[in-house]
């Protein structure tokens, strides 16, 4: 009774939370996807020249493109017909928090966790990670970065529950046409295959609308770009500008950048929010802010410790690790390391692999140690998302 009464006042004040986000806690106002979805229902893929934004497009002969994959712009196409620009891009945020919250609650059910376990599950993936500052910041990398989570969940959950085949394929490749690089999820898999709990029927069926969705992008890029292969990032308005154009120098994808990834990734801590910034080391209320570089996993998602003191596998764990693995190489090899972020916000790429690893570490409970490892994650990341900025929602603190 006490662990029900405790989810619904957390999932009150994440809900709570989300609506402050949302509203008074942004930090900008992009609307890069709604601009291009503006343009595709004008049969066009390019900008307008008039109020070209300032991040996140490429400049290709004086045309203006947004770099990501088409699927955001296109999923806006039918409210931007009916009520124009002033539709608000961060609803796909809001998408990708429900949707993924289901996509959770059933996936686990699936490992056998009841329906309260479930539920605790579901609010540990969409507020204790950085799915959360994700999606409800509106910068448009962000909302096509959280897009791309719960299409790979869906292609996960149409998996375990036995749904025909094209189905789970249909999913992985909406997920691809966020970013191409989620085509690596599709190694998981194939590793079911040569696991033998897909036939090869299946794993074609799988490959088809992922095949499709490449070649829609591979059409998409060459119409902008003349090459089936350019999305855009060469002509990025913004590579040479800011601390990031530092690590450019070194090359858009570099071993060189996997330590100071990892780095982010595993070990960097917040910063103090001082009194005078300057001089001194005064804290201020409420005392932390997140640091542009990024933060480690394990203040954001505090039960991914778990993995570490209670390592354990299932049937599953093998595809699950070497999927994430895999989309993580290209990960950690960029050069920008995703500087202005709250959290190590690439790791949405290879997220829903390491909830499967986290499964079996969890046991068939949800112990009070884990509800208390979700509830502070929970709690760091209400507080603190935009904290970047100097901005926190949840206490009204404007600096």
């Amino acid at each position: 009774m006490v662990k029900k009464i405790l989810l619904v006042f957390v999932a009150l004040l994440c809900v709570y939370a989300t609506f402050l986000y949302l509203t008074i806690g942004q930090r900008g106002f992009d609307t890069d996807l709604v601009m291009l979805s503006m343009r595709f229902t004008e049969w066009k893929v390019s900008l307008s020249i008039f109020n070209v934004p300032v991040r996140d497009v490429a400049n290709y002969y004086n045309n203006y493109y947004v770099y990501f994959g088409p699927l955001a712009s296109i999923l806006l196409m039918p409210f931007v017909f009916i009520f124009g620009e002033s539709v608000p891009q961060v609803s796909l945020g809001v998408f990708s928090i429900i949707v993924s919250f289901a996509s959770i609650f059933l996936i686990a059910k699936h490992f056998k966790f009841d329906k309260l376990d479930s539920l605790w599950l579901s609010v540990f993936f969409v507020f204790s990670t950085v799915l959360f500052s994700s999606s409800v910041i509106n910068v448009s990398a962000y909302q096509v970065e959280a897009l791309g989570v719960p299409f790979m969940l869906l292609s996960l959950w149409a998996y375990f529950y036995k749904k025909p085949a094209f189905l789970t394929g249909l999913f992985l490749g909406l997920a691809v046409m966020t970013r191409v690089t989620l085509i690596l999820a599709s190694i998981f898999f194939f590793i079911e295959f040569l696991k033998k709990r897909l036939i090869f029927k299946q794993l074609v069926i799988i490959a088809i609308p992922i095949i499709i969705a490449l070649l829609i992008l591979g059409g998409y890029n060459n119409r902008r770009f003349n090459s089936y292969f350019e999305t855009g990032y060469h002509y990025s308005i913004t590579k040479n500008d800011g601390p990031i154009a530092e690590n450019f120098k070194y090359g858009e994808i570099n071993i060189i950048h996997v330590p100071a990834n990892l780095y982010s990734f595993l070990l960097k801590s917040p910063e103090p929010f001082l009194e005078n910034k300057n001089n001194g080391m005064v804290l201020k209320f409420p005392y932390l802010k997140a640091d542009p570089w990024g933060i480690a996993i394990w203040f954001t998602s505090p039960l991914f410790l778990v993995l570490l003191t209670n390592f354990k596998k299932n049937k599953y764990s093998l595809s699950a690790g070497i999927a994430a693995f895999v989309l993580a190489i290209p990960v950690f090899t960029w050069y920008s390391i995703g500087f202005a972020q709250f959290g190590y916000r690439y790791a949405l790429d290879f997220l829903p692999f390491l909830f499967l690893l986290l499964i079996p570490a969890l046991g068939s409970k949800i112990t009070k140690t884990a509800i208390t490892l979700i509830i502070i994650g929970v709690l760091f990341n209400l507080f603190y998302s935009v904290s970047m900025w100097e901005i926190y929602p949840l206490f009204n603190i404007y600096s």
